[in-house]
């Protein structure tokens, strides 16, 4: 009896609907027909007979199609409509989105056995570029772990099920619909403050919970200590970087999906595979031989690079920084657009206020800089008969540098 009312519903909105392809919290996902454009298309209804009352997990369901509208990205979904469907005194929502022809990860794991680390990488680059897009709109996944990411036919990555995401972005169709101390997602690849409280997490929390999903892909288990056995073979490097994705402290994690990427690049045998957008970029290495100098060799300024992808400057080694720790992008400033927070700093001498030489940066210069040390005392001039005046300082003058 609900079938035929699901597809005499849906028929009227240009579906026919077909088998089930997967079933989760919220209940049924169904794979569809729309004749008008030859294609299939997946219909995801809140159906599930244990939840059906959960007006929490209803109303998240139903907020999903609205988050997915938000981020429309080649490695996530689409949606195509929304709607409900009366059964009886029951209303059913459902969501109609892109078909993914393929299987989730966990179902290529048991089919497969692996995936290789190149593989891996090529995975976690193109949900990481998803991430950034999702975290630019203020959305929180919340939910990672292999189920909810499909692999397609042709090897393409797809990060689904935003149903416990969140926006707090002033949208009223993203109200949070969560209360302190909810503890839906995936107790295995939760992350340590989610698991507190998932009220009040931030992107870093997607951060580690991919970072356990890299560890699942090559250990088969979503552990970090699973990496440090022999027998993985698993590059110190990319051990290295799904390590720090992974670190208990939020503060310890990379900062943001971007710099995760960014890491995860430079493993990548053709950098062509993952596609970094270049943008600004900043080294605050106060002796960096490509900042900005005086002519006379004082330092004035940070090296800032456009349309960069590095992740090392070239000219002296420093790691790049393309965003403030509040995510706003990296312009030709000291100070953040974003939070006016201080990005670098030209150094002065303690004594004279004078900007300084390579040589004088990192020192103490309370008793004076090599440029105050350099002064000359004018020759004393004496007047017959009365003491001569106290030298006046002579001031080598430096054309653009105060002294």
């Amino acid at each position: 009896m609900k079938l035929t009312i699901y597809y005499n519903h849906l028929k009227r909105q240009g579906f026919e609907l077909l088998e089930d392809i997967g079933s989760g919290l919220s209940g049924k996902t169904r794979k569809a027909r729309q004749p008008s454009l030859e294609r299939f298309v997946a219909v995801k209804f809140f159906d599930s007979v244990f939840n059906k009352n959960n007006h929490e997990l209803r109303k998240k369901f139903k907020r999903e199609a609205f988050i997915l509208a938000e981020v429309q990205h080649p490695s996530i979904p689409y949606v195509l409509t929304h709607g409900e469907v009366v059964e009886g005194n029951n209303i059913v929502p459902y969501t109609v989105m892109e078909y993914i022809d393929g299987s989730n990860l966990d179902e290529y794991l048991h089919k497969n056995g692996s995936i290789d680390q190149s593989q891996v990488i090529g995975i976690a680059s193109q949900i990481l570029e998803a991430l950034v897009l999702v975290h630019s709109k203020g959305i929180i996944h919340r939910d990672i772990k292999p189920s909810n990411i499909m692999l397609s036919k042709p090897g393409n990555a797809y990060l689904i099920d935003f149903s416990i995401g969140f926006a707090p972005s002033g949208n009223p169709n993203f109200t949070r619909a969560t209360r302190t101390g909810d503890h839906l997602g995936s107790a295995e690849y939760m992350s340590p403050e989610q698991n507190n409280d998932m009220k009040s997490v931030d992107e870093r929390s997607d951060i580690y919970s991919l970072g356990l999903v890299l560890c699942k892909l090559l250990t088969g288990s979503p552990s970090i200590l699973e990496l440090d056995k022999n027998e993985r073979s698993i590059p110190f490097t990319l051990k290295k970087v799904i390590t720090k994705a992974c670190e208990y402290k939020v503060a310890d994690r990379y900062s943001n999906a971007v710099e995760f990427l960014r890491e995860l690049r430079v493993l990548s045998a053709t950098r062509q595979s993952i596609s970094t957008s270049p943008s600004h970029a900043l080294c605050n290495n106060l002796k960096c031989p490509s900042a900005y100098w005086s002519p006379n060799g004082f330092y004035k300024g940070a090296n800032f690079m456009e349309e960069c992808t590095d992740i090392h400057c070239t000219a002296c080694g420093n790691k790049l920084i393309y965003q403030c720790s509040c995510g706003f992008p990296i312009a030709n400033t000291p100070f953040c657009g974003g939070c006016g927070g201080e990005l670098f700093r030209i150094p002065e001498c303690e004594k004279c206020g004078s900007y300084l030489k390579k040589a004088d940066i990192g020192k103490n210069t309370s008793d004076g800089c090599s440029k105050c040390k350099s002064v000359q005392p004018l020759p004393q001039q004496s007047v017959w008969g009365q003491q001569s005046p106290k030298a006046p300082t002579q001031i080598n003058i430096d054309d653009d540098i105060p002294f």
